[in-house]
C-alpha cells in the first residue's frame, strides 16, 4: 500500500556512527539512469536474518520483468544496533508506522552523493507502505516483515511496494490506503486509458480496459493480475507498467 505522506523527525544531535555497505561484485550502470536501494535493519534478533531477508528480496528483483534486464542497480545495506534504531526511528500510532531522522537521511544522502531508496525491513512490524515517488526523489520503502505468512509473498509485497515508489498505482479496487488515479496505471476513465495504454491493446492479451483500482470500481486498470493488484496473486507486473519502468530506468539494454 502506498503511504503518502511518511514522516520525518529532526533532532539537534546529528551524530551516526553506522556504516553503508555496498554488495560484493557491483556493476556500474552504463544506463540513462542509476538506482540505488539501500537496505536498513529494524527490529532483527539475529544479523544473519536481515541478510537472508535481503538477499531474497535483491535475488526476487533481479528475476522480475523488467529489472532482469538491467544492471544499473546499487544495493547498499545498514545494520543498525538497537541504540542506534531508538535514536533513528520513532514508532507511530497512527500510519505510517514509523517516523525517521531528517539528518539521518540527508547523510545517507551525503555519503551515496545521489538519490535513493531507502527500504526498511521491520523484523517486527506488520504494516508494509511506501511513498508514491519517482525514480529521481529520495523516498521511503516500510516492509513490516511479520504481515507475510505465504511463501514469496514477503518478495512480491517489495516488488509492489517498489512499484509506488517508481510512481506506480494501486490497482486493486478494495484498498486500505489509496494511491491517487493517474498514470501510467490508473485511469478515471476510458479515454484516459485509450491515450495512455490503448496502442498495447489487442497487440497483449494481458491487456485491456478493467475496472477498478485506487479503490475505485469506476476507475480503469490494463490487466487483471498484476503486482500492483494482489501480489500474492501476481508474478509480473504486467505490460503497461512493465514499458513505463523501461522509460523511467532507460532504455533496455
Amino acid at each position: 500500500m502506498p503511504g503518502l505522506a511518511l514522516c520525518f523527525f529532526c533532532l539537534f544531535e546529528s551524530c551516526f556512527a553506522y556504516d553503508i555497505k555496498p554488495y560484493a561484485q557491483q556493476v556500474s550502470g552504463k544506463l540513462r539512469r542509476s538506482l540505488n536501494l539501500v537496505f536498513c535493519s529494524l527490529n532483527y534478533k539475529h544479523a544473519a536474518d536481515f541478510a537472508k531477508d535481503r538477499e531474497a528480496l535483491i535475488q526476487r528483483l533481479k528475476n522480475t520483468k523488467p529489472f532482469d534486464q538491467y544492471n544499473n542497480f546499487k544495493f547498499w545495506y545498514i545494520s543498525l544496533s538497537q541504540k542506534e534504531e531508538s535514536k533513528v526511528f520513532k514508532p507511530t500510532s497512527v500510519f505510517p508506522p514509523l517516523k525517521v531522522r531528517k539528518d539521518f537521511l540527508a547523510d545517507i544522502s551525503a555519503k551515496l552523493k545521489g538519490v535513493y531508496k531507502l527500504v526498511i525491513i521491520d523484523a517486527q512490524g506488520s504494516v508494509s507502505c511506501a511513498e508514491l515517488s519517482s525514480i529521481d526523489k529520495l523516498s521511503l520503502i516500510i516492509l513490516g516483515k511479520a504481515r507475510y505468512t505465504q511463501s514469496g509473498s514477503f518478495a512480491k509485497g517489495f516488488l509492489h511496494e517498489l512499484g509506488h515508489s517508481l510512481g506506480l498505482r494501486d490497482e486493486c479496487v478494495d484498498c486500505n490506503q489509496l494511491s491517487p488515479a493517474g498514470e501510467p496505471n490508473c485511469a478515471t476513465n476510458k479515454e484516459e486509458a485509450q491515450k495512455w495504454w490503448g496502442d498495447l491493446v489487442g497487440k497483449s492479451p494481458e491487456v485491456n480496459y478493467i475496472h477498478g483500482c485506487c479503490g475505485n470500481k469506476n476507475y480503469i486498470r490494463p490487466t487483471i493480475a498484476s503486482l500492483m493488484n494482489n501480489p500474492d496473486k501476481a508474478e509480473d507486473f504486467g505490460p503497461v507498467n512493465e514499458r513505463y519502468l523501461r522509460k523511467e530506468l532507460g532504455d533496455a539494454p
